[in-house]
């Protein structure tokens, strides 16, 4: 597989993650761009302990955890739909308040699993904890989301 493919296939997930996670579509756009450039830098060190996805996505949260440390957790509102969502405008901006209201840590699980569709063990491995202990935080950020939310 080749980086055009990589990116032809992973583009428009590191794009919602990165919306979902900071709010802002432009700085969406930035930091996707930033985690295909170091993906092409670091490509050569790729081993092949695990899929390119998670790989891709490990890199992708560290362009997060840098762009974190240099600017600060800044939200700000969502002001397009992420690829593939069909929610009313009413449940979409409910859905991105309660999120906004969850730390940092409950929103990337929820995005990884419940957004992206990453399986428990594979974001373990993005994030860099074992499986059962990011099981623990997937399992408190869902019920964080659904008391913010509501049961609906």
């Amino acid at each position: 597989m080749d980086l055009e493919e990589i990116f032809r296939l992973h583009q428009k997930e590191i794009y919602v993650y990165f919306l979902r996670t900071t709010g802002n579509p432009q700085l969406a756009e930035d930091l996707g761009q930033e985690t295909f450039v170091r993906a092409c830098s670091g490509a050569i060190l790729f081993r092949g302990d695990s899929s390119v996805r998670t790989w891709l996505f490990a890199i992708a949260r560290r362009v997060m955890v840098d762009h974190i440390r240099r600017r600060g957790p800044k939200l700000s509102p969502l002001d397009e739909s992420p690829p593939g969502r069909s929610e009313g405008p009413e449940q979409r901006i409910a859905i991105e308040q309660a999120l906004r209201a969850l730390p940092a840590s409950s929103r990337e699980a929820l995005v990884l699993c419940d957004v992206l569709g990453f399986s428990p063990a594979e974001a373990a491995e993005v994030i860099g904890l074992t499986a059962n202990a990011f099981r623990v935080r997937l399992h408190r950020a869902r019920a964080h989301f659904r008391e913010v939310y509501g049961d609906e």
